[in-house]
């Protein structure tokens, strides 16, 4: 046998003979494997690995701010605010608008969807962070230069800075992009896209409240990123691109799960959307109206998403 005969299904890839049922679909089982281990992964290595460490010089006045003590949003406050918030309102949201007979589903889907996009973001964020390794706009007052430093010549950190705590100076290397940035517009970017699909934002003849109340997560989200300047954290570059980096995210994590917010169903997720196909095929079947094979496989295709 040829390559040229081999024929790998593209929905399957091939493992179409694992013993797997319709619940390991619709629950979207390997995504949730796949954010928890992304997290794993990202919290037990990445984000422990050592940057690059770019040469510097002590009269640089994009790097001579003072070190902030006491940031306006801690690391520990971002996270708290980027999970716990869309938690929250998902939760509540799904309680208040969702049928009974779905919103165990629609919860479920929606926060795997939530993790897919922030552990996700996360790994983009911490690989850009140590492959960059561009210099904090306090790292001066990180490195603590040794006094007989000369200006105007570049240095290295192991060469000019007396900073006893590593991890302190190391991370001074890690500015762009932003991680709080890019870690809030994900999440809190996820939760308004979210909700402007349960409150239908885009359909004719919906109140603006709908779409004010939809895109305060991603005010919150602003306010979270442009912190990070008033604390000399990162420089603004560094706030644009995380943003703009944690959009993208939040709109590929939304949309993996959820139809288009111009679609008469972009409140309901795929998995719902597929069952209530099948359930009017099985419908129409059973009345006597047969279909042909390629429609039939046409309605039963997104059931067959297995890897």
């Amino acid at each position: 046998m040829s390559f040229g005969d081999l024929n790998i299904d593209r929905d399957t890839l091939g493992f179409h003979w694992l013993p797997v049922s319709g619940a390991f679909v619709k629950w979207k089982v390997l995504d949730l494997i796949y954010f928890v281990s992304l997290f794993c992964f990202d919290w037990f290595f990445l984000a422990r690995a050592e940057p690059f460490q770019r040469q510097f010089t002590i009269n640089d006045l994009t790097i001579s701010h003072p070190f902030a003590e006491h940031e306006r949003v801690t690391t520990f406050a971002c996270i708290a605010l980027d999970t716990l918030v869309p938690l929250i309102c998902i939760s509540a949201s799904v309680l208040l608008l969702t049928p009974k007979q779905h919103k165990v589903h629609v919860w479920y889907i929606t926060i795997v969807g939530l993790g897919v996009t922030i552990t996700t973001n996360s790994l983009v964020t911490d690989v850009l962070k140590n492959w960059v390794g561009r210099c904090r706009p306090d790292f001066l007052a990180r490195c603590i230069p040794k006094e007989d430093a000369v200006k105007d010549t570049l240095y290295l950190a192991k060469d000019i800075c007396t900073q006893t705590d590593h991890s302190l100076l190391m991370d001074g290397f890690r500015t762009t992009p932003s991680g709080h940035s890019s870690g809030s517009f994900s999440g809190l970017g996820y939760l308004t896209f979210w909700l402007c699909g349960q409150l239908t934002v885009f359909k004719n003849r919906t109140s603006a409240w709908r779409i004010i109340l939809a895109g305060l997560p991603t005010l919150l989200a602003a306010y979270i990123a442009l912190s990070r300047t008033q604390d000399y954290r990162h420089h603004f570059v560094d706030i644009l691109l995380g943003s703009l980096l944690g959009s993208i995210m939040a709109w590929w994590g939304y949309r993996r799960y959820y139809p288009e917010l111009t679609s008469g169903y972009c409140y309901e997720p795929y998995t719902i959307i597929d069952e209530k196909k099948l359930t009017e095929f099985q419908r129409e079947d059973e009345d006597g109206f047969y279909l042909s094979n390629h429609r039939s496989q046409e309605h039963l295709d997104p059931l067959r998403e297995i890897v």
